[in-house]
């Protein structure tokens, strides 16, 4: 997923056919769910809808990991992501840059786009461990996940605070990867259905190994 740039653009001008053949299919599915929201659309301005659009991607892409769903980039398909196998090193950093590649990790600006929160908010949710971030190469990746308005936000924050210092990635394994405990699902699916309390326990467990 391509960044945004301060002013809300995407840092290259580019624009790829599978790129504007989403916008289509968006735009069809606007007209054909609500044709009367759909013309209400065009009184947005261009900056502003363009805006309001990613945004509304990079949430969904939170969601799709909370759901535990992978997005293929070429078929367009989503797939269950329960039984992945152990990569390799090189494999394994590939597909860390595959989660940016989805949205499903975002940069610094992006973050703060689509949250709506001032880095200083964001350095005090870091210091308190309300939320955390992952490093690829030099920078700071934040999940996603923490945009999603499904989750209870307080309860997420308080899951992130359980795992203690534990290190970034560990947290993100943590949060993403089923677990017997909590009946196969990953503790983001189980606090989709409410089911805080076991997962806080299986946070603090996992902080304690």
């Amino acid at each position: 997923m391509a960044r945004m740039a301060s002013d809300g653009s995407q840092d290259s001008p580019h624009h790829d056919a599978r790129a504007l053949r989403v916008i289509h299919m968006a735009a069809v599915a606007a007209v054909l769910f609500d044709p009367t929201a759909a013309a209400a659309l065009l009184e947005i301005p261009d900056a502003e809808l363009g805006r309001l659009f990613k945004i509304r991607l990079m949430r969904i892409a939170g969601l799709s990991t909370a759901l535990n769903l992978e997005v293929s980039s070429t078929s367009g398909r989503m797939k269950s992501t329960s039984n992945r196998g152990r990569r390799g090193s090189k494999r394994s950093e590939s597909a860390r840059y595959a989660l940016i590649a989805e949205g499903k990790l975002l940069h610094l600006t992006d973050f703060l786009a689509a949250s709506g929160i001032s880095e200083h908010r964001l350095a005090k949710d870091l210091a308190a461990r309300r939320l955390f971030s992952v490093e690829i190469g030099r920078n700071a990746y934040y999940p996603a996940f923490f945009l999603v308005d499904e989750f209870d936000r307080k309860t997420l924050a308080k899951v992130s605070r359980q795992l203690g210092n534990v290190a970034g990635w560990r947290k993100w394994k943590f949060f993403t990867t089923p677990k017997t405990k909590l009946g196969n699902s990953t503790p983001l699916q189980a606090l989709m259905r409410g089911d805080a309390k076991h997962v806080l326990r299986s946070a603090a467990a996992f902080a304690e190994a």
